[in-house]
């Protein structure tokens, strides 16, 4: 049985095949005709299905790893976002306080006043003392305070260290000291540049 139907097979010829008269086919050629549609079917669906679908698959798999890189990139910056989160918040914190030290407009005066007071407390003679022409800075306004003050050396270094106390940022810059009289033991004559900062939204000096 199994030798007459591959025999057939063998011998089987697609032009002689007529749909009309299919019931009266011999079981080997309705047999052959069966393999015939089977495997046509099935080179079709690997075509049009599988095919594209393995395509597609040997697609992706080129980008996993492009895809990983960038999936692990995306974890590490979720990881460290409450850190960045919390250093911002620092850095906002300091901007601040530093930003609540510098004088307004209006404050201005009474920061002279205020170093006029202390030059005085320390027993000081201010020779001269008035304001130089400011300096804008990309986001702060520098304002330079020319001080000439006479006095002894242990008065001079408590005026420093009052004027740095003061609760305004003020920095001290470009000393010079020199005798006041000729004795050995006479008073000081001091020279310094004193700058305080102002915000650039805060207007311009009187």
């Amino acid at each position: 049985m199994g030798t007459q139907w591959l025999e057939s097979l063998r011998t089987f010829d697609v032009q002689t095949l007529s749909l009309k008269q299919a019931g009266a086919w011999t079981t080997g050629r309705q047999a052959a005709t069966a393999v015939l549609v089977m495997a046509v079917v099935l080179a079709l669906g690997y075509v049009l299905l599988v095919q594209p679908g393995l395509a597609h698959l040997q697609q992706q798999r080129s980008v996993e790893p492009q895809l990983k890189a960038q999936w692990e990139a995306r974890v590490r910056e979720v990881a460290t976002l409450e850190r960045y989160r919390q250093h911002l918040q620092s850095l906002q914190t300091t901007f601040d306080d530093v930003h609540s030290q510098l004088p307004s407009q209006a404050q201005v005066p009474g920061l002279l006043e205020e170093v006029s007071r202390i030059s005085l407390s320390r027993g000081l003679v201010i020779e001269h003392m008035q304001w130089l022409p400011q300096t804008l800075q990309p986001f702060y306004t520098e304002l330079p305070l020319q001080l000439l003050l006479v006095g002894g050396y242990h008065d001079l270094g408590l005026f420093l260290s009052d004027i740095a106390t003061l609760p305004r940022i003020v920095t001290l810059h470009d000393f010079t000291l020199t005798a006041a009289t000729d004795g050995a033991n006479g008073p000081l004559r001091m020279t310094l540049l004193a700058k305080t900062y102002r915000a650039n939204d805060q207007g311009s000096i009187p």
